[in-house]
């Protein structure tokens, strides 16, 4: 695959480079490969990007959607439409939207609850999330849960289990089943930097290396894990040195950056099908917004770091910067896609608050067996 060859080249990385590692700094322009022992930089401009315009614009709407349905379901659950907390991914919409957009229709994804980007990439309609979130009878749990606490079976999307790290043995499981028969698919999940020290996430790494399972984890670091800091999280420089110990490639790349995710996590889904195993990505962001929507977030969080991601960063700008200056996407295209988003989020919203609250009588359907 392609992604294999860039591993060729690249400049070695050196012990002393990784112990003085800057996510913002030194992923502004590269990323990092690990294959063995051996960890390499790689200019992202030598990577060859994705410049198919409806292939970015699609894309592009994508991201734009993600940030209006989350803000749109922010704004309802301030109107008193959500029961109990609300958990959103503001700032990694497009790592979401770019990996999920690389699964084929009949492959599995395995969100967790910042991923309402792969919700929407693998086609979970919006106004069946948003009923979701008002507890509705038209969402995919029929009024019985909430928040991202979904999947969405028609598009297979495996519901979020709230005991971080469970996801990844899961996964492991569907891949491991793709792989008994044969199928050729692929699986993709995702875990924060905080949900690694759960022992369900090594042991789910470990037992897809080790069976070479169909299998691509994503680990989403918006470098707050609630309120603790990577470094109480692990003594290693970066997650990304996990790879080497499971025996699997790995990528340490800026999860901003939609096109980047959506080459990197194409070529390993590629890898994945093809029998070459697992591979780990680190995706870091900035979590821009609180832990939940109760989470003041500003007595812990290093607010110049804040400013830089939020203003430097932030995926939709960037996506839009980038469009425009490789003549990929006109601003009139840019501007009916952020349009278009915005309505498409409102009339969601609309249509899933005509939907019925859950008949009471019901409340033991497809739950207990009698």
């Amino acid at each position: 695959m392609e992604g294999a060859k860039a591993q060729v080249f690249g400049i070695p990385v050196t012990r002393d480079d990784l112990a003085r590692l800057d996510y913002f700094e030194d992923l502004r322009d590269r990323y990092l490969s690990i294959e063995g022992l051996e960890a390499r930089w790689h200019s992202i401009e030598e990577l060859g990007l994705d410049d198919d315009h409806d292939r970015c614009l699609r894309l592009h709407h994508l991201v734009s959607l993600t940030r209006a349905v989350e803000e749109t379901l922010d704004s309802a659950f301030r109107s008193g439409h959500i029961p109990g907390t609300a958990f959103f991914g503001r700032g990694n919409e497009a790592a979401s939207v770019a990996s999920a957009s690389c699964l084929r229709d009949e492959e599995w994804l395995i969100p967790m609850h910042r991923n309402c980007g792969s919700h929407l990439a693998k086609g979970h309609p919006p106004a069946s999330i948003m009923a979701h979130f008002f507890g509705r009878a038209d969402g995919p749990s029929a009024g019985r849960d909430g928040n991202f606490h979904m999947g969405y079976r028609p598009k297979k999307i495996i519901q979020l289990i709230s005991h971080i790290g469970t996801t990844v043995p899961i996964a492991a499981g569907v891949a491991w089943a793709e792989k008994v028969r044969g199928s050729g698919r692929a699986a993709l999940t995702y875990i924060g930097e905080g949900g690694t020290s759960a022992g369900d996430f090594h042991e789910g790494m470990n037992l897809a290396a080790v069976k070479q399972l169909p299998l691509v984890v994503i680990v989403d670091n918006n470098q707050y894990a609630y309120k603790t800091l990577p470094e109480e999280q692990f003594a290693c420089d970066s997650i990304v040195l996990k790879a080497p110990g499971y025996g699997v490639p790995g990528y340490l790349i800026d999860g901003t950056n939609t096109l980047l995710m959506h080459k990197i996590c194409g070529d390993a889904l590629d890898r994945a099908r093809a029998g070459g195993g697992p591979t780990l990505i680190e995706s870091v962001t900035m979590r821009t917004a609180g832990h939940s929507v109760y989470d003041k977030f500003t007595d812990y969080v290093d607010m110049e770091q804040h400013r830089k991601w939020t203003e430097e960063r932030d995926p939709i700008k960037r996506l839009d910067a980038y469009l425009l200056e490789n003549e990929i996407a006109t601003a009139d295209e840019i501007g009916e896609s952020h349009t278009r988003a915005r309505e498409e989020a409102e009339g969601a919203r609309d249509e899933a608050l005509k939907s019925p609250f859950p008949d009471p009588e019901s409340v033991a359907d497809d739950v207990y067996a009698t």
